[in-house]
């Protein structure tokens, strides 16, 4: 009889409810794609923007995503991500400071978006794209920092080879 009840509740759920197009992707769901770097194409249906957005995710959580990136390269993901979140940004702002920014701002837009389930997951999604950027910059940073103190160490081994100690 429960079955009975259950099954004639979700039928009839079903029937009442309205049928959106598949074509019409929301605007959370066109920020969410653009946040993790998919491009919306013509045609593009909910079901499959969903698709691709589980896809990248997945993808993500495995840490198969692109190789390591270099500092160009993630500067301007940085860049494109403030720019993706309404923060503009000065051209001679360190990327440091645009890090920070962006954690700011979305910390900010997190607060006032308490209310909105989809508006707090695509921020969600931005929140974790910039944790993966910050994580790329630290990494090519302390390599730089390696590279850097590699050539000292070589540098000063040539100098005393060579007699020039001081």
């Amino acid at each position: 009889m429960t079955s009975e009840i259950k099954s004639a509740t979700a039928a009839q759920a079903q029937a009442i409810t309205p049928k959106t197009s598949e074509t019409d992707l929301s605007e959370t769901t066109r920020k969410e794609l653009e946040a993790l770097g998919i491009t919306v194409t013509e045609g593009m249906t909910a079901s499959q923007a969903r698709e691709k957005i589980r896809e990248v995710r997945a993808e993500e959580a495995q840490g198969v995503v692109g190789g390591l990136s270099g500092e160009a390269e993630v500067t301007s993901d940085i860049k494109t991500l403030a720019a993706t979140i309404g923060l503009a940004v000065a051209d001679d702002t360190s990327t440091e400071d645009i890090l920070e920014e962006i954690a700011e701002e979305l910390e900010a837009q997190i607060d006032e978006a308490e209310g909105n389930p989809q508006e707090l997951s695509t921020l969600m999604g931005y929140f974790r794209q910039l944790s993966k950027l910050d994580a790329e910059y630290t990494v090519i940073q302390e390599g730089q920092a390696k590279l850097f103190n590699a050539m000292e160490l070589v540098s000063r081994a040539n100098k005393q080879d060579m007699g020039l100690d001081f």
